[in-house]
Order: C-alpha cells, then structure tokens, then sequence
C-alpha cells in the first residue's frame, strides 16, 4: 500500500498542477485585449468622441441624486438612518456615509460622529444606488415618528 501511495501521488500532484498552471494561464489571457482596445481608440476619437458622452448622460440619469429633507432617527458608524414623509406615510431610509461626503451643522463642516438624532436635515444622495451620500447639511432640529405601514 505505501508503494502505491508513494507512486500515485506523483502524477496526482503533477496532474493538479498542469491543471492549475492552465486555469491561471487562462486566466491571464482574458484580461489581455481591454488595454489593446484603448490603444485603438485614440485613432479615430474625434467622431465617437461624442457617443461615450450621450451614454456617461444616460447612465447620470438613470442614478441622479436627490436632495430630501429628513429627520436623523440614527447614526451609527457609516450610515444614517432618516426619517422623511412621503405619499403621506412617514418613510425611513438608511445612506451610507464615507470620507467624501460633505457634512455641514451650523455653518462649520463636521465628522459624521457630530450628528444626533432629531437633527432635522438636507440629505443628497442618490436613492437607486448603493453610493454614499454626497452631502448632509442640518438645517434644525425635528421631531422622529412612528414609521408608516408598508405599502
């Protein structure tokens, strides 16, 4: 039995290398013609030139941010949770917060830890993405509500 251990785990091993030294050699080829493309582009960029715009602006209307006025009913350590009325049921929402996102209480820029609940604020974000908010400005203090049904 040794005999056949020590015999059949040569191949076995060499067998899953071959094969691993295949998918990662497959692997690398695929990634290849993406920075050929760019190369053939340059060439002819003064007619398509316009094309790759129209779609940058379908694709920015598709996500458009908003800007919603809300009621913070949390803060934890990367998001907020608000509350905002709408189709006369109070909603709540959560948006991501990252170092990018401009957040403003009474005139100064403040960190995200600044912010309390009941602070009543101008949230922009874009609500179809999983993007950070762009922008919290408090504007006052508010009051949190129950939560309407679902709908």
């Amino acid at each position: 039995m040794k005999s056949l251990v020590r015999y059949a785990a040569w191949p076995t091993g060499i067998s899953l290398a071959a094969a691993l030294a295949f998918a990662c050699s497959s692997m690398d080829e695929k990634p290849a013609p993406p920075p050929a493309a760019p190369a053939a582009k340059p060439a002819p960029a003064p007619a398509p030139a316009p094309a790759p715009a129209k779609a940058e602006s379908a694709k920015a209307t598709k996500t458009k941010a908003v800007e919603v006025e809300g009621v913070i009913s949390a803060v934890g350590q990367r998001t907020i949770t608000f509350q905002m009325e709408r189709k006369g049921k109070v909603r709540e929402e959560v948006v991501g917060v990252d170092d990018k996102t401009k957040i403003e209480k009474a005139g100064n820029n403040v960190k995200l830890r600044d912010l309390q609940e009941t602070d009543k604020a101008l949230i922009n974000y874009e609500p179809e993405a999983y993007t950070p908010a762009i922008a919290i400005k408090v504007t006052g203090k508010g009051e949190i509500q129950k939560v309407g049904g679902d709908d």
